[in-house]
């Protein structure tokens, strides 16, 4: 279960801040990076609209058509705020023309604050397919590699129920099983609500430095960090155990139960203890089932004091250029780069990644350190991602264009493990551009045993996804 950007227990002087913050950068980002050339990019969408083994896994739970992958999710939010952002700096391009360095500033500052406006108003009011939608499928993901099925409540917007963030309809007996068979998969799974929001805004920087879009969007990256920090230092809060007690009132049938409740007591509860019954936690309050929901009461002092030390370097993910709207820090005649810095927590305890964005001369890449930590152990891990590369031009104008990627890790199996695994992972991403604006594209990706951010599948896996990539509009000079 989850409480999206601002909870109703944030204070009004911290919301004043915030906007404070947001206004201040934005001005100071506009003398921060590159020239603005003062040009709307085309508008980007990406699908993958099969997604194997994942759909197949799916089709075994019965949920098919309601239950998307990690990618697919992710792809689906993304393309929404892209549409957002880009109307956006259509409107606003035509309204204030950038053709002085005080319309530049209003004029981002206007587009900042009407896209920041949508991105509240979409995730709040229509939930479906917004941020706590993606949020709840990446919950789900490992249920459905599980063989659990689940039902994502933000589709209650479509139904005539109350659209929340909440994954139901899982059986006590179902999450027995999935604690005794795969314990990390369990953990994983508590975590990955908020470890598909900073893939979300990880993939907003992936367009704004290599494809230079200007995505308005610095409401959405403070907001959208804020809350990921304030979810997982929400048991500080003096009503977090009452919360509990009124989830479990409104939980009197197990299919209305969330399967986890607040996403990160239950995650270092289970964390810290892989070989305990799942059902020793006890009978539900209500007197039928088992008692899904972790209190701060319910843990012990080495789990709580791991807790807020996670709290505490949530706070990391707020150090990038990008949280401001700097897109691109030029060093040098020929050369671009940035960087954003990310706090995952996962199934044997945290990654924290450094993310580099670099162009020089024209080449562009993404690379990224790892740094792998579990109880005793914090081990090596490296990525890098290169710009698809044309490898074939034919006569009418169609092409190909290959894109690689690579990561080589040393993991811990669990929070306890005494030593590290090697291992990796190989993506290789094919695309035919049928014209201008479309392309179809297949991924391979092959990984051995270990955690990958947005990849659902904790064993070793051979993925095949295929779908279809647009730019829709040629650049427009204003």
């Amino acid at each position: 279960m989850d409480t999206i950007l601002f909870n109703t227990s944030t204070r009004p002087g911290i919301r004043i801040y915030l906007l404070l913050i947001f206004f201040v950068f934005t001005y100071i980002n506009t003398n921060a990076q590159e020239k603005d050339s003062s040009v709307i990019n085309p508008l980007q969408i990406d699908l993958p609209v099969f997604d194997l083994p994942f759909m197949w896994k799916a089709s075994k739970t019965g949920v098919l058509g309601d239950n998307f992958s990690m990618e697919q999710s992710l792809a689906v939010t993304q393309n929404i705020h892209r549409l957002n952002y880009h109307y956006n700096n259509r409107l606003w391009y035509n309204i204030i023309q950038p053709t002085n360095k005080k319309k530049k500033v209003f004029n981002r500052i206007a587009a900042n604050v009407s896209a920041g406006i949508i991105d509240y108003a979409y995730t709040y009011y229509f939930v479906a397919f917004s941020i706590q939608w993606m949020h709840e499928e990446f919950h789900r993901s490992d249920l459905t590699l599980m063989g659990i099925s689940s039902y994502d409540e933000t589709y209650n917007r479509f139904t005539g129920g109350y659209a929340n963030g909440s994954v139901s309809k899982v059986k006590d007996e179902d999450l027995i099983r999935l604690k005794r068979e795969a314990p990390q998969k369990m953990v994983r799974s508590f975590a990955a609500g908020i470890e598909s929001e900073f893939l979300l805004l990880r993939g907003l920087q992936r367009d704004n430095f290599f494809e230079k879009s200007k995505y308005p969007n610095i409401l959405l990256n403070i907001l959208l960090t804020n809350h990921a920090i304030g979810y997982v230092n929400q048991f500080r809060n003096s009503d977090y155990n009452a919360s509990i007690d009124s989830m479990n009132k409104y939980g009197t049938s197990i299919a209305d139960r969330d399967y986890v409740g607040w996403d990160f007591t239950p995650w270092v509860y289970d964390l810290h203890r892989p070989n305990e019954a799942y059902d020793a936690r006890g009978i539900h309050p209500g007197g039928n089932g088992i008692n899904r929901a972790i209190k701060t009461t319910d843990l012990n002092r080495e789990e709580l004091d791991y807790l807020k030390k996670m709290g505490r370097m949530q706070y990391l993910n707020y150090i990038s250029p990008f949280m401001i709207g700097i897109n691109r820090i030029p060093i040098g005649k020929n050369t671009t780069f940035n960087f954003a810095v990310r706090h995952y927590l996962n199934s044997f305890g945290y990654d924290l990644t450094t993310d580099f964005f670099v162009d020089h001369k024209g080449k562009q890449f993404l690379l990224s350190l790892h740094g792998y930590s579990s109880k005793n152990l914090f081990l090596p891990g490296i990525e890098m991602e290169w710009a698809p590369v044309e490898i074939r031009q034919s006569k009418n104008n169609n092409r190909w264009s290959i894109q690689p990627s690579v990561m080589f890790w040393m993991q811990p199996d669990d929070f306890y493990a005494s030593k590290g695994n090697a291992g990796g992972l190989l993506r290789v991403k094919t695309a035919y551009s049928m014209n201008d604006q479309w392309k179809i594209y297949t991924t391979v990706e092959g990984k051995t045993k270990g955690w990958v951010a947005g990849n659902p599948f904790l064993d070793a896996n051979l993925s095949v996804r295929a779908g279809i990539y647009a730019r829709l509009r040629k650049k427009m000079k204003v």
